[in-house]
């Protein structure tokens, strides 16, 4: 893992001295200085200051607070895991009294369920490595990252104490050159006008002094800022080579011991396995002897049976007589019910012609005894 070299979160920047900073820059910043303009406290410092706020957003942008906390559980989860499987299980088996038991002993652990959880584990194993290893591209990206940031914050400072100086500078020589001559001109004119001048003059100065003196704890700031830096830049790198020993050092050492469980435990199938088949191939050999044992005396049975089985036919002629004898039954009532039917009948058509004969009659008497009445009445 090839890291960029970090320095000691003890280095600082140094104050630093009048001799470093350029003098045309400071001359220059401060020629630039003119007290008669209104703005000037507003304005002088601020690109300075813009920079150093960027500065501070982008710090805390690009730059996550790293400490043990996510990463370390992290590889917490990883030991866990590692130590979650008993590679003794899969090489010597044991089976407890309680797993022969029947429905029980689905309920306790066995070679089976044992690599299933490997090829879990091992998933998720591979999981949480390719995240600490996406955490380590990320410590080792946010190295390179704090390493530009301090430069800029160096040249901020600098910055900053070129800007102090020539203020300072500038500020000596308002007051010792340029207030000393409005005073002058006040008290030779006594003009109210003057005095005010000279009031607001001085006014100025005093801003600017504040102004001075909020630009002097920024720089303070901004050297507190550099070790603070390098102390995350150096918590990065221990993190980031502490993930590597990690995944270096567990992942390869588990794996290995993994497969030669998992060979041992292919041995051990192996001879199970032939014990399996020799077990079957007596439990088959046995099975055909019994089978042909039955099926031997079964068809030796059957040959020395009869076609039909006597019983068989006294059975066939019970019921067969019974049923003659219960057709003829069965008839004899018919029969008897059709005569007494016939009577019937008989009877009613007499007793039709009856009473049919005896209203033709009825209706003649009836239609005589209305003529003769018609004729009276005539």
């Amino acid at each position: 893992m090839s890291t960029t070299p970090v320095a000691s979160p003890d280095a600082v920047l140094e104050p630093v001295a009048d001799k470093s900073i350029s003098e045309e820059k400071i001359s220059a910043i401060a020629r630039a200085i003119n007290f008669d303009d209104p703005a000037l406290t507003i304005q002088y410092g601020a690109k300075t200051m813009n920079e150093i706020a960027k500065f501070a957003d982008s710090l805390l942008g690009n730059v996550r607070v790293k400490d043990s906390g996510p990463v370390g559980e992290s590889l917490q989860e990883l030991m866990l895991k590692v130590r979650d499987i008993d590679v003794t299980e899969i090489a010597s088996p044991k089976k407890s009294a309680l797993a022969s038991i029947p429905f029980i002993g689905s309920l306790f652990g066995s070679v089976e369920k044992t690599l299933a959880r490997f090829d879990t584990l091992l998933d998720q194993v591979e999981g949480i490595s390719a995240h600490l290893e996406d955490a380590m591209l990320g410590l080792l990206k946010d190295i390179q990252v704090l390493e530009q940031l301090y430069g800029y914050n160096q040249a901020f400072y600098e910055d900053l104490t070129a800007t102090i100086m020539a203020g300072e500078r500038r500020l000596q020589q308002a007051r010792e050159e340029e207030l000393p001559v409005l005073e002058a001109q006040a008290r030779e004119s006594g003009n109210a006008l003057d005095a005010q001048k000279v009031h607001d003059f001085a006014e100025r100065l005093n801003r600017f002094e504040r102004r001075l003196h909020d630009l002097r704890l920024s720089r303070t700031i901004t050297l507190q800022t550099a070790p603070q830096i390098r102390m995350i830049q150096s918590n990065d790198q221990t993190l980031a080579e502490k993930i590597q020993t990690s995944i270096l050092a567990t992942i390869p050492v588990w794996k290995n011991q993994l497969v030669l469980a998992l060979s041992i435990n292919g041995q051990h199938n192996a001879a199970k396995l032939q014990k399996e088949v020799a077990d079957t191939t007596n439990a088959l050999l046995r099975k055909n002897a019994e089978m042909l044992q039955a099926s031997s005396t079964a068809a030796a049975r059957e040959v020395e049976r009869s076609i039909v089985d006597v019983e068989t036919l006294r059975d066939v002629q019970s019921r067969l007589l019974a049923t003659i004898e219960e057709t003829m039954s069965i008839a004899r009532e018919g029969r008897t019910r059709r005569l007494a039917v016939e009577k019937e009948l008989i009877g009613m058509e007499e007793d039709l012609k009856a009473r049919l004969t005896s209203l033709a009659i009825q209706k003649n008497d009836d239609r005589a005894a209305i003529l003769a009445d018609s004729g009276r009445k005539a």
